[in-house]
């Protein structure tokens, strides 16, 4: 009971104060496993990204983001709640539309921790009708 008191009263001085802050950031580890940086991928296709994430500080959502390198469109994007773990293996599935022609593309994966921390790795890959 002492410990629980003494617990509530630092939450109450950190709150009142706000001099409480969150930890330092240890930045995420982002693996892109597929696509593959630089092949093409053609237009009504399955597009599987694939990889992992791993933080230190508690993953919290797993984002990913794919664009027209020209006109910086978002193609597809689509988040997940991680579930409050350290290491997550992500899977996404996009059949490619809207390509007409040779087009440069990106795939970005972004990571966002307990704290709200933000961590990205991107690939450029090129679609294709």
């Amino acid at each position: 009971l002492l410990s629980f008191v003494l617990w509530g009263a630092l939450l109450m001085i950190c709150k009142k104060d706000s001099g409480c802050s969150t930890p330092a950031d240890t930045a995420a580890t982002i693996d892109i496993t597929t696509p593959v940086s630089g092949l093409a991928y053609l237009n009504g296709s399955n597009l599987s990204i694939t990889g992992t994430i791993a933080d230190n500080d508690v993953l919290a959502t797993a984002r990913v983001e794919v664009k027209n390198k020209t006109t910086n469109a978002i193609l597809f994007q689509q988040t997940d709640n991680t579930g409050n773990v350290g290491f997550y293996r992500y899977t996404w599935n996009w059949t490619i539309s809207g390509i007409t022609g040779p087009t440069p593309g990106n795939v970005k994966i972004i990571s966002k921790d307990k704290y709200g921390y933000e961590t990205s790795r991107d690939i450029d890959i090129n679609f294709s009708n």
